[in-house]
C-alpha cells in the first residue's frame, strides 16, 4: 500500500519526501514532472524499548511506500498524470504552507463530474431497458452528489456494506484517506477551513537538521529545543494508521522486528506477513502485550505472573501485540 504526497509549488513536499526516503533533494529536483517512489521505516518508539530489552543481533522495521507527485497544478501539463496517480492512490498526503481550499476544491470538482457522468449513464440505461435495476445505484450517486454540492468530502458519509462495495468501484477521490502536513515555522496558522482531516505540523527545515545529526546527537538536540521525537516519526505513524494498518512485534536475541498488518487481522493473517507458510500451517500463536512486557521487565517474569497467552486461529490482533508463531507445513 502506498501514500501519495503532493502539494503546490514551493510547499515543501520535495524536501519532506527527501527526508522521509533519504533520497537526495538534488536527485528529486532533476525530475520535477515525474512520479518518484521511495520507502521509509515506520518509526515506532516502542521499538527502542524492545531493542534495549533484548539487545538483538538484528533490527528491522515495518516500512511504508511513498509516491511524490509533480507540483499540484490542475491546469498544467501534468494534470492527467496527477489525476491518474490520485485515482490509484491508497492514501493522500497534501503538504501546504497556507491553506487546503484549492486542493479540496479540485478533488470535489473531479468527484462531482464523475457522479454526474455516472448518473447520465444510469438514466440512459433505465430509459433503454425500461427497468429500475439501477435505481439503488442511482439513489446512492444522488446521495453523493448532494454531499459534493455542499463541498463536503464523501468519506464523511455513512454507507452500508453493499453501498461501500459499489462506491469503491468509482474511485472517488474524496473517499480516500487524506491527511494534511502543515509545513510551517513558528506559530504560523494554516487554514483548514473546517475540514475535519488528520493533520500534523512540521517544520521541514528543522526536521532536516535533526535528520542530518548522528543518532547519538539527536536526542540531546531535541531535548534542548523541547521536542520528544521528530514530527516526521509521528507523520509516518499517522500515514500508517490512515491506510488501516497497525503493528505487531516479534522479539528475541537474534532479531527484534515490527511488522505491518491490517487492522482486524486474525493471528494466521498476521503470520502471513512473515511467511505464507505460517498462515497455511498455523497451529497457535504465543502472545503478550507490549505494556505488560515493559511492566514485567522480561519474558520470564511475564510467564511467571500469567500474562503470556496462547491464541488460536480466531484471535483478532491488537496494535502492539508481541507474537511468536507455531506452525506445521
Amino acid at each position: 500500500m502506498k501514500v501519495t504526497i503532493l502539494g503546490a509549488a514551493q510547499a515543501g513536499q520535495q524536501e519532506l519526501f527527501s527526508i522521509i526516503t533519504k533520497i537526495p533533494l538534488s536527485q528529486i529536483q532533476l525530475k520535477p514532472t515525474e512520479v518518484q517512489l521511495g520507502i521509509c521505516d515506520i518509526a515506532d518508539p516502542r521499538m527502542a524499548k524492545l531493542i534495549k530489552m533484548f539487545n538483538p543481533k538484528k533490527v528491522a522495521y515495518a516500512k511504508i511506500e511513498y509516491a511524490l507527485l509533480p507540483d499540484f497544478n490542475m491546469s498544467g501539463p501534468t494534470k492527467d498524470l496527477i489525476l491518474g496517480q490520485l485515482r490509484n492512490a491508497d492514501e493522500l498526503c497534501f503538504v501546504t504552507q497556507s491553506d487546503i481550499l484549492e486542493f479540496i476544491s479540485e478533488l470535489v470538482i473531479y468527484d462531482m463530474m464523475l457522479a454526474e457522468k455516472r448518473l447520465e449513464n444510469i438514466e440512459k440505461e433505465q430509459r433503454k431497458k425500461v427497468l429500475d435495476s439501477r435505481e439503488k445505484e442511482k439513489q446512492l450517486i444522488l446521495k453523493c452528489k448532494v454531499q459534493l454540492e455542499e463541498e463536503r468530502l464523501l468519506q464523511k458519509l455513512e454507507f452500508d456494506n453493499e453501498q461501500m462495495k459499489l462506491i469503491r468501484t468509482y474511485q472517488f477521490l474524496t473517499m480516500k484517506p487524506i491527511f494534511i502536513v502543515l509545513n510551517t515555522e513558528g506559530d504560523q496558522k494554516v487554514d483548514l477551513s473546517g475540514y475535519d482531516l488528520p493533520n500534523i505540523k512540521i517544520n521541514a527545515k528543522l526536521e532536516e537538521e535533526i535528520n542530518q545529526l548522528d543518532e547519538k546527537d539527536r536526542e540531546p538536540f531535541m531535548k534542548e529545543i523541547g521536542i520528544e521525537e521528530p514530527a516526521l516519526h509521528k507523520m509516518t505513524r499517522m500515514a500508517f494508521a490512515g491506510l488501516g494498518m497497525m503493528t505487531f512485534f516479534t522479539v528475541g536475541e537474534d532479531e527484534v522486528r515490527s511488522w505491518p498488518v491490517k487492522i482486524g487481522a486474525t493471528a494466521p493473517e498476521a503470520g502471513s506477513a512473515i511467511h505464507s507458510d505460517i498462515e497455511k500451517g498455523f497451529v497457535r500463536a504465543e502472545m503478550c502485550k507490549f505494556d505488560d512486557l515493559m511492566d514485567a521487565g522480561s519474558e520470564a517474569k511475564l510467564k511467571e505472573i500469567g500474562k503470556f497467552y496462547l491464541k488460536g486461529r480466531d484471535y483478532i490482533l491488537e496494535d502492539g501485540d508481541i507474537l511468536s508463531f507455531r506452525f506445521n507445513v
